[in-house]
């Protein structure tokens, strides 16, 4: 029998500014599928998509998005796709 859901997610490490915390995002492949539809849903680059961006940051490193600018928040997204990529060989949106 196989099992499913058991593997550990990978993650993007990251941390913000000067601080010595470091906070995590699952890279595409291990992210809630809702999600990853979600994501496929919207635009690059539209307000729905920046939104979406932040409620997930909000998820994942809590009270510490909320001083992010959007230049932070683009970049934060475009680092864990290109982990993703990298990693999972996975895009957003993609299962």
């Amino acid at each position: 029998m196989r099992k499913f859901g058991t593997d550990k997610p990978d993650l993007m490490k990251f941390q913000l500014g000067d601080s010595d915390k470091v906070y995590t995002i699952p890279l595409a492949a291990s992210m809630p599928a809702n999600v990853l539809i979600e994501m496929g849903e919207v635009e690059d680059n539209s307000t729905e998509a920046f939104k979406l961006q932040f409620r997930l940051l909000k998820r994942y490193i809590g009270d510490a998005a909320d001083d992010l600018t959007a230049g932070d928040v683009r970049d934060i997204f475009e680092a864990w796709r290109e982990a993703s990529e990298e990693e999972q060989g996975a895009e957003a949106g993609e299962s």
